[in-house]
């Protein structure tokens, strides 16, 4: 079988896996797509280097998560990189959003990346852990623990009790 066979073969069998894994990473069709492609062009360069069948599956999962997790942080950082940005940007014209969104962007990236996502990108929290590689109750006390922090960042701004 020549490589052209054999990368057709495992673009067939294993082609709609890694699509549905990139989905539920990305929850876009374009991304995903685009990840599959880059899972079977990195396949193509490391051919030799896989094993078994067993070993050629769950090293096309293992990529696939990975570059999903890239895709994302690129996604974080090339959006919401610099405070600076966002205001030329006009991300919002109400006040009070500019500057609930100026404290989450001062917040450590560990608790500024959950509030993000459950926030501004509406992911529920089993969603996030999947994103995130953490467990569910981990992303849960990120969660509390940024919000107690933005509690603190904007306390003078606001009145809490």
């Amino acid at each position: 079988m020549n490589w052209v066979d054999k990368l057709t073969e495992v673009v067939d069998k294993y082609g709609n896996m890694v699509y549905r894994l990139a989905i539920s990473y990305l929850k876009n069709t374009h991304d995903a797509q685009d990840i599959v492609q880059e899972v079977f062009i990195k396949y193509y360069n490391n051919e030799g280097k896989i094993q078994s069948e067993e070993h050629l599956k769950s090293w096309l999962l293992r990529v696939t998560i990975n570059l999903c997790k890239n895709k994302l942080m690129l996604f974080w950082h090339k959006n919401v990189c610099s405070i600076d940005e966002i205001k030329e940007q006009a991300y919002s014209d109400n006040y009070e959003d500019n500057t609930v969104l100026e404290a989450v962007l001062t917040l450590p990236v560990k608790y500024r990346v959950p509030i993000h996502l459950y926030y501004y990108e509406n992911y529920k929290t089993p969603e996030i852990a999947k994103i995130l590689g953490k467990g569910e109750s981990t992303v849960r006390s990120l969660l509390s623990r940024g919000r107690e922090k933005l509690k603190v960042i904007l306390k003078e701004e606001y009145d809490f009790e």
